[in-house]
């Protein structure tokens, strides 16, 4: 069988689908297609227009860390604190994918709450529990792309604690991660603001 299709053959056996696995891909058309709660009164409209504001912080705040991250004399400190930019930032936006993903609503909350322990929690154990799911309850694939929003800034945080020096691999693992959670903002988008 060819590697791939037993991939795919074995993420169907385990319940997941292609939204949900690692990768968690979902195009435009799958996102406009998502239940969502309407928005209908003025508050709403608005508490969506503040979202889709944090959205565009989030992604210049993100590209600012990559640009810090690539001045040679940036530091772990100034690093782990655009990050916990970033962390707060989305928080504020999850609590909205809360409010307009309710089936989104206890696997985000979760996520969020691992904001109490992540001081002492080893960058595996991030990676294994929340980036790929196994500390979360099953959710819909579309829930994954905000709960990353968080999960990514996490892990720049952790990897720059354990590695304060910011040696080139640091610096290399930091920079995917913010890349990558940036190519979700737009989906976020998609599912939360429109």
């Amino acid at each position: 069988m060819h590697k791939f299709s037993f991939l795919i053959s074995l993420s169907l056996l385990l319940g997941l689908s292609p939204q949900t696995y690692s990768s968690g891909t979902m195009n435009e058309d799958e996102a406009r297609n998502v239940d969502r709660v309407d928005v209908s009164s003025e508050a709403d409209r608005q508490r969506l227009s503040v979202t889709a504001g944090l959205l565009a912080d989030y992604e210049i705040a993100g590209k600012k860390l990559i640009a810090n991250l690539n001045d040679e004399t940036s530091k772990a400190e100034d690093v782990s604190n655009q990050a916990s930019n970033l962390l707060h930032l989305s928080e504020d936006i999850i609590k909205s994918a809360q409010y307009r993903l309710p089936q989104c609503d206890e696997y985000l909350a979760k996520t969020v709450a691992v904001k109490a322990v992540l001081k002492d929690m080893s960058h595996d154990a991030l990676e294994k529990d929340y980036h790929h799911d196994g500390a979360l309850p099953k959710a819909p694939g579309e829930c994954y792309h905000t709960k990353d929003l968080f999960v990514h800034p996490a892990t720049v945080i952790i990897l720059t604690r354990d590695d304060p020096s910011l040696n080139k691999a640091t610096r290399a693992s930091i920079n995917a991660e913010i890349s990558e959670v940036l190519a979700h903002t737009e989906i976020v988008r998609q599912l939360v603001v429109y």
